[in-house]
């Protein structure tokens, strides 16, 4: 723009450095956003779009936000998937420089927001980049916040699903891509390249799978590139000791995510010390399907309090609950890791050194997110403060730890460090009540600094002076409103009323004339001034200097700083379960090396935390050979699905290290647990609720292990009875034979001819959920027992609900006349005469199931395109 102020051609020239972006110009005390961005910024954030030059053929957009209260904007956006650059001063302001040089310092985006006001404490924000080299597909993990980093590496050929699993378990917020992998992410997605994945210069956009993809075409060039970045990063001269040898996906992957973080940070980065290289079979697999079915960490419902994570999580730091939510979503497949936090957990049960343990928790702030921001250079003096504060606590929680028994407390104790220089040095140099910030000074203790205190002292007696100086002035011209004031831009003044102006004194130097007043100096004011802006000026540098070299002594503690908060969020979460044990009555489960699952009065733990009344508890056996797949027949809302749900319920917590909700519990170590429960749709893509029920079908059908638990809920009830019990029918014998996939199975349904899989197959037994009806009433029982349900009580639910009377009189005739004549299409025979059919015999029941063709002993004919049974 040929006619663009000064400022405002500063403002273009960043902008064009970072397109993409959304840039925050700070001007004075707000943050300007202009031109495109002042649209989009003020739409996003509901705020007042207005203009400069309003009057000249081309005004241009803009908006702004309070700096002070800039947090809360910059997180709607980033929550929107919008990026953020925060452009600051970065040269004091001096008299005669009419424009400071600003630059951009920091890009926050959805995968990189590291400051506490823009995230949830006890939820992880992970950056992800997914990369292809050859015919190996990599992908990596970056918790920018924490320097938490992994990565992993897949070369199946389900390489693509198995990521898509990967990404899901540790649900990213961002991920990075790379043009080459553009269209195979786009179609593991399901979304379409050009709506969502953009060239490098272009906004990402979020996408129906909750996260943004961002490009990183360009971030690394080649795998000779990335891992030079890596080997640099590090300090090694090979990757070798984090297990990516060879692994040249998985690096490019993890190179792309270091890079972007040290690339929007403008930092090293240098907590992130370490890349933890993993299989996905090193932890228990859980969809997101079975996430949500289940309630792990997000309700289905309305209450998203209702879930496993907050029935189990009493954590008090922001960095355990963050820990205790991935075991939930990666359970230990590792035995021998299972039973060192068990025993751990036993241990805790102990109140005395529980207590004393979560009575020093409360003075522990977020180590893990602290760190980073010291070593991403944006941690306050309050962040230092509350640093030493909690490095306070660490001998006492070594003490407390002295003389306990268990491995892993031992192994805790061992890797929390004292510090006792770096508690000294911010107990020495910080203000115990420090400012939020350390460029308005106030940081530094009294007695740290000698120069520093003499620069104090002398601001401190030159303001008094300047107040003795207003009184001396009021007493010599006899004008009883003179002031004396301070602004930035003319120092110290004193300032007379009009009406007094000729009592003015001739020594008096005007300096500024305003509507009801005149403004003024003298000689000796001017020099108090230059000795108290002199000083002031002086104590801010000193403070500033201090302050950076009191912080970057404490970054180079970083390795024992993130080792004790590791130790301490792991402690964190040990007690927690111990908490969780005692106040909701569970027991230390046995695990063991085979197939059996044996739980006695097991309860689910989400819906025993919300109910009222007493939890009605049922004992449960399964294993892989006599009682592989259990058919579980009874009345609606009997509790099918609370049985079903409580079984995986209580294998997580067991595989978490918990303690689970049961007098007792012998538990193997499952790989997976699938889920096929309840009824939903995918209308975007064209798929009906009973396509999505088969499509989750098959998926179980052809990836569960024999080491896997499948609940299966109604299979087939999306479509016509006899179609469903059918495929009911198959895939309960598919999970029973096969010698791939057979597994221990969960199977409720209301298909009550699925109870005669138990004559025929060894493994299957039928159980049924227990109701009683008395005078046309219902009772639930709740209880789990052996045996078939006779019927499912459906028109009685159907009464309790509250459907009409009559409606409850004709569905109760209906049913009748169905149950005489099983295989009969009933209508009205006044519309379309009654369609006549036989009622088959028992023995006719059992070949409509028959194995083979050559067992069935009834027909199957056709009239006008109608089939009919004889």
């Amino acid at each position: 723009m040929e006619n663009a102020t000064p400022m405002f051609r500063q403002y273009l020239e960043i902008k064009k450095r970072h397109p993409g972006t959304l840039l925050f110009f700070r001007l004075g005390d707000f943050y300007e956003l202009f031109s495109e961005d002042a649209v989009t910024g003020a739409r996003e954030l509901e705020i007042t779009l207005t203009a400069r030059q309003k009057d000249s053929p081309n005004p241009i957009p803009m908006c702004g936000v309070p700096h002070h209260a800039a947090a809360s904007y910059i997180s709607k956006l980033v929550r929107k998937g919008y990026r953020v650059a925060i452009c600051e001063q970065s040269e004091p302001a001096a008299k005669g420089v009419k424009l400071v040089k600003r630059d951009v310092v920091r890009i926050i985006t959805p995968g990189t927001a590291v400051d506490p006001q823009l995230s949830d404490a006890k939820e992880p924000v992970y950056l992800a980049a997914v990369s292809m080299v050859g015919d190996h597909v990599g992908a990596a993990f970056l918790e920018v916040s924490t320097g938490e980093f992994s990565a992993t590496e897949f070369s199946t050929p389900d390489a693509w699903a198995k990521v898509r699993e990967t990404i899901d378990s540790f649900s990213p917020l961002e991920i990075l891509v790379s043009d080459s992998v553009k269209p195979l992410v786009s179609e593991t997605f399901g979304v379409p390249v050009q709506q969502t994945l953009l060239n490098k210069d272009e906004a990402p956009t979020r996408v129906t799978l909750g996260v943004t993809l961002t490009s990183a075409s360009g971030v690394i060039e080649s795998y000779a590139d990335a891992e030079q970045l890596l080997k640099r990063h590090f300090g090694l001269g090979d990757l070798a000791i984090f297990g990516l040898t060879g692994r040249n996906a998985a690096v490019s992957a993890a190179a792309a995510c270091l890079r972007y973080a040290q690339e929007t940070q403008r930092e090293n980065a240098a907590h992130v010390s370490e890349i933890n290289f993993f299989e996905t079979n090193d932890f228990m697999v859980l969809d997101p399907i079975t996430l949500r079915n289940l309630e792990i960490v997000e309700s289905k419902g309305e209450s998203g309090k209702k879930v496993l994570f907050s029935v189990i999580d009493e954590t008090i730091t922001g960095m355990g609950a963050r820990l205790l939510r991935s075991w939930l979503m990666r359970p230990s497949v590792k035995r021998s890791e299972i039973q060192t936090r068990l025993a751990a957990v036993g241990e805790l049960t102990d109140s005395i050194l529980r207590d004393k343990l979560r009575f020093l928790l409360k003075d522990v702030t977020d180590l893990e997110r602290l760190i980073g921001r010291l070593n991403l250079g944006t941690a306050t003096p309050r962040d230092l403060s509350a640093l030493g504060r909690s490095l306070e606590r660490s001998p006492q929680m070594m003490a407390s730890l002295a003389d306990v028994s268990s491995l892993l407390l031992q192994v805790l104790a061992e890797n929390i460090f004292e510090l006792p220089e770096v508690r000294s040095l911010i107990d020495r140099a910080i203000a115990h009540e420090a400012p939020p910030t350390w460029s308005a000074g106030g940081v530094i203790r009294g007695g740290f600094d000698g120069e520093l205190d003499e620069l104090r002292e002398l601001s401190l007696s030159g303001k008094q002076t300047i107040a003795k100086f207003e009184e001396n002035e009021k007493q010599r011209t006899g004008i009883g409103n003179l002031k004396v004031r301070f602004n930035n831009v003319f120092g110290y003044y004193i300032e007379v009323s009009k009406g007094n102006v000729g009592r003015v004194p001739g020594d008096y130097e005007r300096r500024q004339t305003l509507t009801n007043a005149e403004r003024y100096t003298t000689p000796e004011l001017k020099e108090w001034e230059s000795k108290v802006l002199g000083a002031d000026q002086r104590i801010i540098e000193i403070e500033s200097r201090l302050f950076l070299e009191v912080r970057e002594a404490v970054r180079a503690e970083t390795p024992k700083l993130q080792s004790t908060a590791r130790a301490v969020a792991t402690l964190d979460v040990l007690a927690s379960l111990a908490e969780t044990a005692v106040k909701r009555n569970y027991v230390c489960p046995v695990l063991h090396d085979g197939d059996a699952i044996e739980i006695r009065n097991g309860r689910h733990p989400i819906v025993e935390a919300f109910i009222d009344e007493a939890f009605i508890p049922n004992d449960l056996f399964m294993n892989n050979s006599t009682d592989r797949i259990l058919i579980i027949t009874g009345a609606n809302m009997g509790g099918k699905s609370t049985i079903l749900r409580q079984a995986a319920l209580i294998q997580i917590l067991g595989q978490i290290g918990s303690f689970v909700p049961a007098t007792s519990a012998r538990l193997p170590i499952i790989d997976r647990i699938w889920t096929r429960v309840g009824a939903s749709d995918d209308l975007a893509s064209g798929r009906s609720t009973f396509m999505v029920e088969m499509t989750e079908t098959a998926t179980i059908l052809h990836n569960a292990t024999s080491r896997s638990l499948v609940l299966l809920d109604e299979i087939g009830r999306g479509t016509s009875t006899f179609d469903g019990l059918s495929i009911a029918w198959a895939v309960a014998e598919y999970l029973h034979d096969s010698p791939e996939h057979s597994c221990k199975t969960l199977f409720a349904t209301h298909y009550h001819e699925l109870t005669e899989l138990a004559e025929s197959l060894p493994g299957a037994r039928n159980y049924q959920i227990t109701a009683a009806e008395k005078d046309g009433e219902i009772v639930f029982l709740h209880k789990l027992k052996e045996g078939k349900a006779e019927k499912s009580y459906g028109i009685a639910v159907a009464r309790l609900a509250g459907l009409p009377r009559t409606v409850i009189e004709r569905a109760s005739d209906v049913l009748r006349k169905l149950e005489r004549y099983e295989l009969a299409i009933f209508s009205d025979p006044k519309k379309s005469g009654l369609a006549k059919a036989a009622s088959r015999s028992a023995a006719s029941q059992m070949t409509l199931f028959g194995r083979s063709d050559e067992e069935s002993s009834g027909t199957v004919s056709s009239t006008d395109g109608k089939e009919v049974v004889t």
